[in-house]
């Protein structure tokens, strides 16, 4: 996009906002803009250029979250790229077949996600479907916490949610937890123009504790938004510009970021497509939006609607991580293993997923242009004719370019002989040795006692 066309899509957001205006279900929050002079009615609030602007000059351009290892510390913003597997599946895939999550699920994709180079942030991949709701978030936020040592990102949909992310942030680091940018959560509008009750009070517990909100609106087009992409992204920064005002009234410089994940629907289904060009291009528009007004970004991911790990969802997840992240996103949910669109994990994807994040980042790293790396001197050394093979300038960089790789490099005769795998079938078997692998982190006894007495009830230590 232009800068007059982020200018045009800003002022017509200004415009739903003043004259539309936003409903916020929760008294609370009303009262908490009339407090500060905003215009409301009922449950809908009205904000003008002003008070957006106001809000916008508190954002900081980037923040750092700390975990409980410092060498797994994440910056948002800049040129930081932060890249977390999937979040929130209720299935899992396996060859054609679909069924229920399970924690041992969980457990699989936590380990992966662990041992993976390029997955940074953990989502909470998987919901186990064996567990009563409340008792199975509890207990998939014990594995997340105790199976890595990466920071989580905390799926916050609800007060209890909420508690338990505070509650837990407090076990892992102490009364004083929120002295840093510790729990991070993705809070979702109701397009159009609406936020849950939950939502809001979600919105004002955290940002009362200074830490990071990403607040990403899932427009679909023609169901819940206008049918053009113009109209999607008018209305997904209008709702993200009301959470950025209504973070920043709670705590001015409240680490925000600013997320889309919108799309099109299918006119014959109305079911919301991620794997269309329409798709790419909002979310390529959505971190330059936030670009343009240097706020961190949240956009994109490894999607599909294809239902095998195969080319169909190669082709999908290339173009949507691709255009992202050459445009400069911060972070990326749903990095690794997503499929049929937001409503599965597979494993196999989530390898080869992990391969394609490795290859793109590899991919957008600048050339360096040096006079070692020019070789200019090599070149005139050899001459016309010659070969590099034997030189000592290629014995010092011949590694490179070196990067851990189960893609298919050798000629046909030898992927034959190694038994011809199509790449779903290398992914599994690179996901089992991952997964032997695997060697759980540090974590200090007593907290986690504490988390398995708190996570699983009467019990001391989870099973």
């Amino acid at each position: 996009m232009t800068p007059d066309d982020i200018g045009a899509v800003h002022q017509a957001g200004l415009r739903l906002l003043e004259r539309t205006g936003v409903v916020f279900k929760h008294q609370p929050t009303v009262d908490l803009f009339a407090s500060h002079g905003f215009k409301v009615d009922g449950l809908r609030v009205f904000m003008n250029e002003a008070q957006v602007d106001a809000a916008l000059a508190t954002v900081p351009s980037w923040f750092t979250m700390e975990g409980r290892n410092p060498d797994r510390h994440l910056t948002f913003g800049g040129d930081h790229l932060v890249v977390a597997n999937a979040a929130g599946a209720a299935f899992v895939l396996e060859g054609t077949d679909m069924r229920a999550g399970t924690m041992a699920d969980l457990s699989t994709c936590l380990k992966l996600s662990h041992m993976s180079t390029n997955v940074d942030m953990l989502g909470n991949p998987i919901l186990p479907q064996e567990l009563p709701a409340a008792e199975g978030y509890r207990q998939s936020i014990h594995c997340c916490l105790s199976m890595s040592d990466k920071l989580l990102e905390y799926p916050i949909a609800t007060p209890e949610h909420l508690q338990v992310a505070l509650d837990t942030s407090e076990i892992l680091y102490g009364a004083d937890w929120h002295q840093r940018s510790r729990v991070f959560t993705v809070l979702n509008s109701l397009s159009p123009l609406q936020f849950e009750e939950g939502t809001c009070i979600s919105a004002l517990e955290l940002a009362a504790r200074n830490q990071p909100i990403c607040l990403t609106p899932c427009v679909m087009g023609g169901t819940t938004g206008p049918v053009t992409t113009a109209g999607i992204l008018v209305l997904q920064h209008a709702e993200v510009m009301a959470g950025l005002v209504l973070v920043q009234l709670v705590s001015p410089g409240c680490p925000f970021v600013y997320g889309g994940t919108s799309s099109i629907s299918s006119m014959m289904t109305g079911d919301m497509l991620v794997g269309v060009p329409e798709y790419w291009a909002i979310m390529t528009a959505t971190v330059e939006i936030a670009n343009h007004f240097f706020l961190p970004s949240r956009a994109g991911g490894g999607l599909t609607d294809a239902h095998l790990p195969d080319m169909q969802a190669g082709i999908e997840c290339a173009m949507g991580l691709a255009s992202v992240m050459r445009t400069g996103v911060n972070f990326i949910l749903h990095g690794t293993g997503i499929i049929s669109s937001f409503n599965a994990v597979s494993f196999a994807k989530f390898v080869i997923d992990d391969e394609l994040v490795g290859m793109l980042r590899s991919r957008l790293k600048k050339i360096d242009v040096s006079e070692e790396t020019m070789a200019v001197g090599v070149i005139e050394d050899v001459g016309p004719g010659g070969n590099f093979l034997l030189e000592s300038h290629t014995y010092a960089h011949c590694h490179d370019y070196d990067r851990p790789s189960f893609f298919n490099r050798r000629k046909h005769d030898v992927w034959l002989s190694r038994g011809g795998l199509d790449i779903a079938s290398s992914a599994e078997k690179r996901a089992k040795v991952m997964l032997e692998s695997y060697v759980t982190p540090d974590l200090d006894p007593l907290i986690l006692r504490q988390l398995g007495g708190y996570c699983y009830g009467h019990c001391t230590v989870a099973p």
